[in-house]
C-alpha cells in the first residue's frame, strides 16, 4: 500500500501510547510529564547523543512530534536479540547514562513521580527493552519510547533490559539465560551478572506496583496496559523467577 507524507500509520506494539507515524516523523499522545521528557530529549540531543528522537513540537491535535527512528524492531517472544545486539545496546545504554549523569537534578513532573533526583540516581529511561528498540544488523539504531523516563539507578535500566531479553521465559534453560545474563553485564563493562539477576525482580516488582497504582489514578495509559494483562502477567513470571534465583545463580558461577 502507498501511503502519502499526511497519512497517519499505527506502530506495532503502543499498549500504553498509541504511536502513528506520519511522514518522517511519530504523533504520541501526550501528558503532564511530556515537558520534562522533552527537555530531558533536548538536552541528549543538545550532548551529542545519538540513536534517541529528536523533539519537533506539538501538533494541532495536542500530540507530541518526534522524529521517526528508521531501523528493525525484533518481535518479541518470537525472536532473540544476538549476542553483537545485547553488546551494541549495553554500550548504548552505558553512554546514555554517562552523559544523563549531568543532566540537572531539581524537581520535575515525571510520569509515576514528582521529585528532584536523590543520591546516586539519574533519569532512567524505565523501558530500556527490545520491543523500544530498533536495529541495523547487529548495530543498534534507535531506542523510542521515553514518556516513562524518571528517577532511578543505572542498574533499573539494564534490569528491565535483562527482563525481556534474559528471563523473558523465566522457566527457560538455566544454562541460556546464564549466557544472555553474561553477555548483558559485559557488554555494559564492570557489571556483576549475579547483580544484574537479583535487580530484575526489585525492579519489576517496583515496575508492577507503579503499573498498579497508575491504573488506580485512571492513567489512560497505564489502563490499556490492563488489557494487555498487566501488571498480572508480570506478577506471575516473577513468582517463576524468583522461584528459580538459586538455581540461576549457580548457573552463572559454571560460566
Amino acid at each position: 500500500m502507498t501511503h502519502g507524507p499526511d497519512d497517519e500509520i499505527p506502530l506495532p506494539g503502543g499498549n500504553v501510547g498509541g504511536a502513528v507515524r506520519v511522514g518522517d516523523t511519530v504523533r504520541r499522545p501526550t501528558g503532564p510529564w511530556t515537558p520534562a521528557v522533552h527537555e530531558l530529549l533536548d538536552f541528549l540531543a543538545a550532548a551529542g547523543l545519538p540513536r534517541i528522537p529528536r523533539v519537533l513540537g506539538i501538533d494541532e491535535q495536542g500530540r507530541e512530534i518526534l522524529t521517526f527512528l528508521p531501523g528493525r524492531v525484533l518481535d518479541i517472544g518470537r525472536e532473540a536479540l544476538s549476542d553483537a545486539q545485547l553488546r551494541s545496546a549495553m554500550r548504548w545504554l552505558r553512554d546514555y547514562h554517562a552523559v544523563v549523569a549531568g543532566f540537572p537534578r531539581e524537581s520535575r513532573r515525571w510520569r509515576f513521580v514528582e521529585r528532584a533526583l536523590r543520591p546516586g540516581e539519574i533519569v532512567c529511561h524505565h523501558d530500556s527493552a527490545m520491543y523500544n528498540m530498533a536495529f541495523d544488523g547487529d548495530d543498534l539504531a534507535g531506542v523510542f519510547d521515553w514518556d516513562v523516563a524518571g528517577p532511578g539507578i543505572p542498574l533499573d535500566d539494564v534490569a528491565i533490559f535483562a527482563w525481556n531479553t534474559a528471563v523473558l521465559f523465566p522457566d527457560a534453560d538455566a544454562a541460556q539465560v546464564a549466557q544472555v545474563l553474561r553477555t548483558i553485564a559485559d557488554g555494559y563493562g564492570d557489571l556483576d551478572p549475579h547483580a544484574v539477576l537479583d535487580h530484575v525482580a526489585v525492579r519489576m516488582t517496583d515496575a508492577a506496583d507503579r503499573i498498579a497504582a497508575a491504573q488506580a489514578a485512571g492513567d489512560p495509559g497505564m489502563l490499556r496496559l490492563g488489557t494487555v494483562g498487566e501488571p498480572a502477567a508480570t506478577r506471575a513470571r516473577l513468582v517463576v523467577l524468583t522461584g528459580r534465583l538459586t538455581e540461576l545463580h549457580a548457573a552463572l558461577d559454571v560460566g
